[in-house]
């Protein structure tokens, strides 16, 4: 079957993934399993600035028959075969920790399949690591520091920070703590004109890129952020 381009937004998100569970209870029985969703998906679920993902970002404790139920729910569903991308765990944003700082989101099954996500500094920090200039990781961080701001969570450089270090063992490094500290200084006035302005900065790069890649450019995982730095760097001269 052809993957769909059917989109995975907040107003269809759990009705997917209850039927999902539905079908893993098939053909996997009572087996007890826990699905932590993270990146876009956990953005999507949690916070309002994020109406759709291009899947979810999934770390699995489930029985191992899980991928074969995750494929052919995918085909009877007119969704993509990674629709529920368990190659996350093969990414840089991956930690160990993020299963330790994960927050139960519901229940499903009977509370035999537990769903969680990954929320606050600590979605901050993941998209601090993947960091692209294509995709929407840092607006994706603003937003998360505007409505975090806005339910009287407001987020210090030093509580970004400290979330990184749990997760990765290490710092940020001078670029990526220079740019955090003054995004964490900032109000939610000033927050709200850089998310617009990033988004749009985003898209151009997105944009690019594809156009690069339809007159036959070469782009891929080793060459993709020397050559969005160009396009950033070209965008910039022409302002």
């Amino acid at each position: 079957m052809m993957q769909s381009e059917k989109k995975i937004t907040r107003s269809n998100a759990m009705d997917i993934i209850r039927r999902f569970a539905r079908d893993y209870r098939k053909a996997l029985g009572k087996a007890p399993g826990e699905i932590i969703i993270v990146g876009g998906g956990s953005i999507m679920l949690n916070y309002q600035f994020r109406d759709t993902t291009q899947d979810l970002d999934v770390i699995l404790h489930t029985a191992s028959g899980i991928k074969d139920v995750i494929v052919r729910f995918a085909d009877e569903n007119g969704l993509p075969r990674d629709w529920m991308n368990t190659d996350f765990v093969k990414t840089a944003s991956f930690s160990e920790a993020l299963t330790e700082v994960s927050r139960h989101y519901c229940w499903l099954n009977n509370q035999t399949l537990e769903i969680r996500t990954v929320s606050g500094v600590y979605l901050i920090a993941m998209k601090m690591v993947a960091h692209r200039d294509y995709r929407n990781d840092i607006s994706d961080a603003i937003g998360i520091l505007i409505e975090e701001a806005e339910n009287g969570h407001a987020f210090t450089y030093d509580d970004v920070e400290a979330a990184y270090q749990k997760l990765y063992h290490k710092m940020p490094d001078e670029k990526l703590r220079n740019q955090f500290r003054d995004l964490c200084s900032k109000s939610t006035s000033e927050l709200k004109a850089i998310y617009n302005s990033q988004i749009d900065t985003e898209a151009l790069v997105g944009d690019q890129l594809i156009t690069y890649i339809k007159d036959g450019a070469d782009i891929n995982t080793n060459n993709v952020n020397e050559i969005t730095a160009r396009i950033r760097t070209k965008m910039q001269q022409k302002r």
